[in-house]
């Protein structure tokens, strides 16, 4: 929690991480989880649409870093929207670690 409350840091998402986060919380009612989603998301400076344009250079940064396709589309809009920074729950050692643009930070090692 203390980076999202870090006011120095400006966050950015994409509709990707939305579609893997709302509906969930929607379908089991969690009203809670509902909200802190909600928050974080309108509190972010931008969020890449899934698009043409985003589905060719996430197949060319999965192709470069044997990412799946939901990580290549979530690294490929990091990118686009140039973050410095990339967040994620997976833990050290998976291919997303290998990307160079950003800085790829566990939360497992926080």
């Amino acid at each position: 929690m203390a980076i999202m409350e870090d006011d120095t840091r400006e966050f950015c998402t994409a509709q990707m991480v939305k579609l893997e986060t709302l509906p969930k919380a929607r379908f089991e009612k969690n009203r809670r989880e509902l909200e802190f989603y909600e928050t974080h998301f309108s509190n972010t400076v931008g969020c890449e649409p899934l698009s043409e344009d985003l589905g060719i250079e996430a197949d060319e940064v999965a192709a470069r870093y044997g990412l799946a396709g939901p990580d290549a589309l979530q690294i490929a809009a990091a990118i686009r929207q140039g973050a410095v920074e990339f967040y994620t729950s997976e833990k050290p050692g998976k291919p997303m670690f290998r990307v160079r643009e950003l800085k790829i930070v566990s939360l497992h090692s926080l």
